[in-house]
């Protein structure tokens, strides 16, 4: 059944607009770029993170919010709502297929990176499967925190704003480099200072707890407003680890 309704959402929700988004802007801005992975396919991961994350995480941001707009989606919350789901559940299928979304489209784009600048050779290293792991539970905290917010703020101009706010957050302040302060691994990008050397596993472990309790927030909003306050707590105390 949550199978079934997670094809339907794929279907009729955002998600072939999320997908197309990310494609679109970060591909124009990765493949720009496609030299930077040193020939290694673990370099693209790594350079797929400088230039196509912050674009990609603001629109499935957006995406989450547009979708937990009531307004605008009544008449895929029918066909969901006649499936009986727990709002646990529909809130997965929700915030689900838009990550689904998203990662799909980032992993066309590391595919095409790969291609275009022949990063073919060289083993993997656990910098690139730790920022493999941030790279995807980014993308999902994203459409959770975004569903979230649209089921709290459903004007017509949320979702816009929420995109614009995000660019520019994302767009100013970059990503974590070696120079930045320790909050900017609160970000999914990785700043064009920072080599791939720079990426220790303690700094991945931190975005791991970092995006993992966000998603974690947003999904427990999302689907329960009673737990809205041990959502937030949860990704307070994430975020503290996090800059620990």
């Amino acid at each position: 059944m949550t199978a079934r309704m997670l094809a339907l959402d794929l279907r009729r929700g955002p998600a072939p607009i999320v997908a197309l988004a990310v494609l679109v802007l970060g591909g124009a801005q990765a493949l720009s770029a496609a030299d930077a992975c040193d020939g290694r396919w673990s370099g693209a991961l790594f350079a797929l993170r400088q230039d196509a994350m912050w674009l990609a995480f603001p629109c499935v941001l957006a995406a989450g919010v547009w979708r937990g707009g009531r307004a605008r989606r009544r008449q895929l919350d029918d066909a969901l709502g006649a499936a009986s789901l727990p709002a646990w559940r529909r809130a997965a299928v929700e915030g689900g297929s838009i990550g689904v979304a998203g990662l799909a489209a980032v992993v066309v784009l590391l595919g095409a990176v790969i291609a275009t600048g022949g990063c073919t050779s060289g083993p993997g290293s656990w910098a690139a499967a730790g920022s493999g792991v941030v790279t995807v539970l980014s993308l999902f905290a994203a459409a959770f925190v975004g569903l979230a917010l649209g089921r709290v703020a459903t004007g017509p101009m949320v979702t816009p704003l929420v995109l614009f706010l995000a660019l520019a957050v994302t767009s100013v302040f970059g990503g974590w480099t070696a120079e930045d302060g320790r909050a900017m691994l609160l970000l999914p990008a990785v700043g064009e200072e920072a080599a791939a050397d720079d990426l220790t596993g303690r700094i991945s472990v931190a975005q791991m707890l970092w995006f993992a309790g966000l998603g974690l927030a947003g999904w427990l909003a999302a689907s329960q407003r009673l737990l809205a306050g041990l959502a937030v707590g949860v990704a307070g105390l994430v975020a503290l680890l996090a800059l620990a």
